[in-house]
């Protein structure tokens, strides 16, 4: 590997805390199955020192270029979106609103395991994913600005990793709640004693700026399990929860919520 004349980054440095964790992660997710990454450990301290000494775009340059990038995409298409169709299908049924749904992937998995294609409609602002909408096999609306969402009826409403990245969580959720869905189905990264808001925030960031391109913001609206069921208790009760530990390619857990309405 030809040396890299590492230099100071300009933007702000995150903790050395923070770090240790999230070379620990990679580590982790790379080892637990899936991934094509030789040498983890290795992988994950050179890109530790990458993010601690050049910041996001060094080190996005060096993801590319080693086919790491690749890979953990590949693994997010594929294995995570199929994770999530079998494990959020049996709560689901059309018609079916995929509410900002980013490059549909997990739309697609829900496919792929059932789902009938004229049963799922999506939606996302069209600015934010480089996807070319008209080659996926359901419609999907853009969604302005006023966040009118398009009209159904809908039986259900998915909300994959969504509410987090939202600058006025209360008013998608109101807007969700203008179309009478029975049952929405909520998936959270949540706050806990091992994942704090830093850490969420700083993982936002690396995956929109070192794995991607996506014009998606990173606000600190992370929630608890409690904060998250207590918000989603104003919209209707919910019947469900679970935590996954082993979602492909993710550092932190996910929380499932079934709202039923």
């Amino acid at each position: 590997m030809t040396a890299i004349d590492i230099q100071e980054s300009s933007e702000p440095r995150p903790s050395e805390k923070l770090l240790d964790v999230f070379e620990e992660r990679m580590t982790d997710i790379w080892r637990r199955g899936g991934f094509d990454v030789p040498d983890p450990a290795g992988t994950a301290r050179l890109v530790r020192l990458l993010l601690d000494r050049e910041g996001f775009g060094p080190t996005a340059t060096v993801l590319s270029d080693s086919g790491v990038r690749a890979e953990w995409n590949r693994v997010f298409a594929e294995e995570r979106s199929d994770f999530l169709a079998r494990w959020l299908g049996e709560h689901l049924h059309g018609p079916l609103l995929d509410v900002l749904g980013g490059d549909f992937t997990v739309g697609r998995a829900l496919l792929r395991h059932g789902l009938a294609s004229q049963a799922l409609t999506g939606c996302e602002r069209s600015y934010a994913y480089e996807t070319d909408w008209s080659q996926l096999p359901f419609p999907v609306h853009d969604v302005p600005p006023d966040l009118a969402l398009p009209a159904g009826p809908y039986a259900c409403l998915l909300m994959s990793t969504v509410l987090h990245h939202e600058p006025d969580v209360v008013a998608l959720l109101d807007a969700a709640a203008e179309l009478d869905a029975e049952r929405w189905v909520v998936v959270e990264n949540c706050l806990d004693a091992d994942n704090d808001e830093d850490f969420h925030l700083y993982v936002d960031e690396f995956f929109n700026r070192c794995l991607n391109t996506f014009e998606v913001p990173c606000v600190p609206q992370h929630r608890t399990v409690d904060g998250w069921r207590d918000l989603l208790g104003h919209y209707g009760t919910v019947t469900a929860e679970q935590v996954r530990r082993d979602v492909p390619g993710m550092p932190f857990p996910y929380t499932l919520f079934v709202v039923d309405r």
